[in-house]
C-alpha cells in the first residue's frame, strides 16, 4: 500500500522515468537493426520536440536562430557535402515561417499579420512577383537555374522583410539582434586571423587548390583572407558593412562600456576588411560615412568624420607610406583610375550595350556566368563577366529589373532618412537607423564592382536592416510610450 501511494504522489517522476527507459530501449532496438546514424536521429527527437515547443512560444528566438545559422552557412559548405547548406537554410526559413504561424494562433501571442504591412514590405513583394514571372522568360534555358538562382536574387529579400517586420518590434529586439550581429562578427575576424597566421584546414586547401579558389585568393602579393563566407569579397565588404554600422552606433550608445565594445568591434572588422585584399570593400566605409556627414546633425560628428574621411584619402590616394605593407598597396590602388581591371570591366560592359537592348527583360536568372556552360544560355551575353552586381542584375533582369532594383535600394535610403530626421524622437533609435543607412548606401556603392548585394551572409543581414529602418517608427512610440510611464 505504501509503494503505491509512493508511486501515486511521484507520478510525473514514473512518468518522466517511464518514458526514458522507452526511449532508450527504442534507440538501442533501432541502432542495432537500423544503424547508429537512425538510432542517433531517433535518441535526439525528444531534443528536437522540446527546442520547438520553446520556439514557438518565442518565435524570435527562432529568427534568430536563422540569423546565425545563415552566418555560417556558406562556410558550413566548404565541409558538409552530403547536403547542400542553402537547402538546409530554406528549410530553417520555413520553419520560422510555420513557427510564427502556430504562434500567432495562441491566445497571448502578440504577432498580429497586419504588422507587416509597410512600404518595405510592398517593394520586396514586387521584386519577388518580378523574379518569379521571370520563369517565363523566353530567353530562359534551365527552369532548375531559375530555382537556384531566384531564391537569392527575390524570395530570400521577401521573406525576411516580412519576418523581420513581423518578429523584431521592439528595441530591446533591436539592440539584441546588432549585439548578435557584432558577436558573429567577431567570430568571422577571428576565422581570418587564424587563417593569417596558423593556415587554412584541410577543406579550405581543398577549396583553394582543388576547385580554384586560390585563382583569386593566392596572389603574387600575398593571400586574401576569407574567414568562413563563400569568397574574400564577400569577407571584405560584409565585415566592413558590419565595421561601419557598429562604429557609427558606437557614436549614439548611452552606455560607456557598450559604445567602447562596438567602437573596438568595428575596429576589429575594419582590419578584417584590410586583410581580405578586397579593394571594393573600401568603398563601404568612404560612402557610409560621407553619408553620416549629411545625415548626422552634431557638429562634432560632422568635423570627426570628415577628418578621418579626407585624411585617409589624402593618405591613400597622394602619399607612398606604407607602401612597404601588401595591404595598404592594395587598398591604394582602388584609387588608380589607370587600373587595368578597371578598364577590362568597362570594355565588358561596353560590349554588353551592344547586346543587351535587345533583350528588356534579361536573359534569364541564373543565365550569367559561371552558370554559361551547365545550362547552355545565351551563347554571347552569358559569356562575358559581369564583374558588378548591377551588370549581373542588368544581364539576367533586363533594365526593366535593373531600375526597379536601383529603385528600390534608393528608395531605402531616401526614405530611411526622412524617418530619421522627421519622425524618429528617440536619439539612440536614431543613431540604430542612421548607421544602418550608412553601412547599406556603402555596401551599394561596392556592389558596383562586386556581385555583393545577393551573396549570403550579407544579403540577409542588408534585407534585416532595411526592416527594421520600416519598422523604426512604431518602435519609437513604443520607447516613447514606456518614457511617459516611467515617472
Amino acid at each position: 500500500m505504501n509503494f503505491i501511494n509512493y508511486i501515486i504522489d511521484n507520478m510525473s517522476k514514473v512518468i518522466l522515468y517511464s518514458i526514458t527507459l522507452a526511449l532508450s530501449l527504442t534507440v538501442v532496438y533501432v541502432s542495432t537493426r537500423m544503424g547508429f546514424k537512425i538510432g542517433l536521429v531517433v535518441a535526439l527527437l525528444p531534443a528536437i520536440a522540446i527546442l520547438l515547443i520553446h520556439l514557438i512560444r518565442n518565435p524570435i528566438n527562432a529568427f534568430f536562430l536563422l540569423f546565425c545559422f545563415n552566418y555560417f552557412v556558406m562556410g558550413l559548405s566548404r565541409y558538409i557535402k552530403v547536403i547542400s547548406p542553402g537547402i538546409a537554410l530554406d528549410m530553417l526559413m520555413i520553419a520560422t515561417l510555420i513557427i510564427y504561424v502556430i504562434n500567432s494562433f495562441g491566445k497571448d501571442s502578440k504577432l498580429r499579420i497586419k504588422d507587416s504591412y509597410n512600404t518595405i514590405t510592398l517593394l520586396s513583394f514586387i521584386w519577388f512577383l518580378y523574379c518569379m514571372f521571370q520563369i517565363f522568360n523566353p530567353n530562359l534555358s534551365s527552369v532548375v537555374a531559375w530555382m537556384t538562382g531566384v531564391r537569392n536574387l527575390g524570395v530570400y529579400f521577401f521573406i525576411i522583410v516580412v519576418l523581420t517586420t513581423l518578429i523584431l518590434r521592439k528595441f530591446e529586439d533591436v539592440k539584441k539582434f546588432l549585439f548578435i550581429w557584432s558577436i558573429l562578427s567577431v567570430f568571422a575576424v577571428i576565422k581570418a586571423l587564424y587563417q593569417k597566421f596558423f593556415g587554412f584546414d584541410l577543406a579550405e586547401l581543398r577549396w583553394l587548390y582543388l576547385e580554384g579558389g586560390s585563382v583569386t585568393h593566392v596572389l603574387y602579393y600575398g593571400v586574401r583572407y576569407f574567414s568562413f563566407f563563400t569568397d574574400a569579397a564577400n569577407f571584405g565588404t560584409g565585415i566592413a558593412f558590419s565595421s561601419v554600422v557598429f562604429s557609427l552606433y558606437a557614436f549614439f550608445n548611452k552606455n560607456k562600456k557598450l559604445k567602447i565594445y562596438y567602437f573596438l568591434v568595428a575596429l576589429l572588422c575594419f582590419y578584417g576588411m584590410i586583410i581580405s585584399g578586397t579593394r571594393g570593400s573600401l568603398a563601404v566605409p568612404f560612402v557610409g560615412y560621407t553619408l553620416f556627414v549629411f545625415l548626422s546633425r552634431k557638429p562634432k560628428y560632422i568635423f570627426l568624420t570628415l577628418f578621418v574621411i579626407i585624411s585617409s584619402f589624402i593618405f591613400l590616394r597622394f602619399t607612398h607610406y606604407g607602401n612597404g605593407n601588401t595591404y595598404i598597396r592594395r587598398m591604394r590602388s582602388a584609387f588608380n583610375t589607370e587600373d587595368a581591371s578597371l578598364k577590362v570591366r568597362l570594355d565588358n560592359q561596353k560590349r554588353l550595350k551592344t547586346y543587351m537592348w535587345q533583350y528588356p527583360f534579361g536573359i534569364g536568372i541564373a543565365m550569367s556566368r559561371p552558370n554559361a556552360t551547365t545550362y547552355e544560355p545565351n551563347p554571347v551575353i552569358s559569356k562575358i563577366p559581369s564583374d558588378s552586381w548591377y551588370v549581373r542584375v542588368w544581364m539576367e533582369l533586363g533594365i526593366v529589373g535593373l531600375l526597379l532594383h536601383v529603385f528600390i535600394l534608393l528608395f531605402v535610403i531616401a526614405k530611411g532618412a526622412y524617418i530619421a530626421f522627421f519622425v524618429l524622437k528617440s536619439e539612440q533609435l536614431k543613431g540604430i537607423v542612421i548607421a544602418m543607412l550608412c553601412g547599406l548606401f556603402g555596401v551599394y556603392i561596392a556592389a558596383y564592382s562586386l556581385e555583393i548585394i545577393g551573396q549570403l551572409p550579407t544579403s540577409i543581414i542588408m534585407f534585416i536592416c532595411m526592416a527594421i529602418i520600416f519598422v523604426s517608427p512604431s518602435i519609437d512610440q513604443e520607447i516613447q510610450l514606456s518614457n511617459k510611464l516611467i515617472p
